[in-house]
């Protein structure tokens, strides 16, 4: 069957649906701007914007489950990020109880932990307007999961790149093969519970964050960030760190 991926063209969307699409996976991807060099190779591609609901529901007819990586990744004013990642993910689950898709991954966030103190992290403590969104978007998969026949996978990811370069990254860090390995997991692992939170990272030595469920998606990364040169000593008070110092826009 079908995997959708929404924000397709985005940095970790055009990773992973290269990725998929070199191993035969089939996938219809969504974006509201252009890919630069064209879909992967027998990727079906459809130009669009969450914020239109019914075009949303199309893409998603029979597609077996859904990669929703679509949105705003930054911080930015308060109606710019209902519009967006909380009015778009809501289209998307509308989406796929409409149409019956039985998996959606939702791309949560760490910051929705991110004013947590540096090894004493809390249940919530939303750094920034954009991580607020993140904690309605899991609040949203949560009431879909336990509502109609969809299982939910909030994946909290870490800080993707292509390597460690921040002091940071040591705990945060998720590569980009094992944000594959991971996402995939979710959208196509047998789960045990309609709603499962996991934190995307590598298996970094350092980690801040438990790894609990990774076992119930068979997720084993391949990367630590251990395995880099050291990025200098950590002098962040936050897990969430510039997203947690900066004032909120006005």
């Amino acid at each position: 069957m079908t995997l959708l991926i929404t924000g397709a063209c985005g940095t970790i969307g055009s990773h992973v649906a290269a990725d998929l699409a070199a191993q035969g996976i089939p996938l219809r991807l969504l974006d509201r701007r252009l890919p630069d060099a064209g879909p992967p190779e027998g990727a079906e591609f459809i130009q669009a914007d969450l914020r239109e609901q019914s075009v949303v529901e199309q893409a998603a007819s029979g597609c077996s489950a859904v990669i929703h990586l679509a949105g705003v990744t930054q911080e930015g004013p308060f109606a710019e990020m209902v519009e967006h990642n909380i009015t778009g993910t809501h289209h998307v689950l509308e989406a796929a109880r409409r149409q019956r898709v039985l998996r959606v991954v939702l791309a949560s966030s760490h910051h929705v932990t991110g004013l947590s103190p540096v090894g004493c992290s809390a249940l919530l403590a939303p750094d920034s307007f954009y991580a607020v969104s993140k904690v309605t978007t899991e609040a949203l998969g949560h009431l879909y999961a336990h509502k109609t026949d969809i299982q939910v996978v909030a994946v909290r990811i870490g800080s993707y790149r292509s390597q460690p370069t921040e002091p940071r990254h040591r705990a945060t860090w998720l590569s980009s093969r094992d944000a594959t390995a991971l996402l995939y997991s979710a959208a196509t692992r047998p789960l045990n519970s309609p709603f499962l939170t996991v934190y995307g990272s590598s298996r970094n030595t350092e980690s801040w964050w438990p790894r609990t469920g990774w076992d119930v998606l068979g997720y084993q990364p391949a990367d630590n960030a251990a395995q880099h040169p050291e990025t200098g000593p950590l002098t962040d008070r936050f897990m969430g760190g510039a997203f947690a110092e900066h004032d909120l826009p006005t």
